[in-house]
């Protein structure tokens, strides 16, 4: 399985949490007894996981598993970027035209000024 089909179950804050392909085991009914055991305690202390499981657990097609995972990791990479995208556009861009016109202009101020103290002596 590729990693793109794992990112949708990767909220694992932790190392001794659950991975996707522990629970994807645990739906094609690929795990021990204590292992199933050990996961469902797991899941009882992380909603997300438990919700992921239910959902994936609801499908009738084992070999449809992973074009779900698929069609859910490309809706949220697609929702992701788009904020993305958005937050990037807010950002203030430095406009360096703008910048280099004001220190023009306070140059060409003091120059004036210069020559006119010069003018009264």
């Amino acid at each position: 399985m590729s990693d793109d089909l794992k990112n949708i179950l990767s909220n694992n804050a932790s190392p001794e949490k659950n991975n996707s392909d522990e629970i994807r085991k645990y739906i094609l009914q690929e795990l021990s007894n204590a292992k199933q055991h050990d996961l469902e305690k797991q899941l009882l202390d992380d909603d997300f996981e438990a919700d992921a499981l239910e959902g994936l657990a609801a499908v009738k097609d084992n070999q449809k598993i992973d074009l779900h995972l698929y069609q859910l990791n490309k809706s949220l990479k697609d929702k992701t970027s788009i904020k993305k995208n958005r937050f990037e556009k807010r950002k203030i861009k430095p406009a360096w035209w703008l910048y280099f016109s004001i220190l023009l202009l306070l140059l060409i101020i003091i120059l004036i000024y210069f020559y006119l103290h010069k003018m009264q002596w």
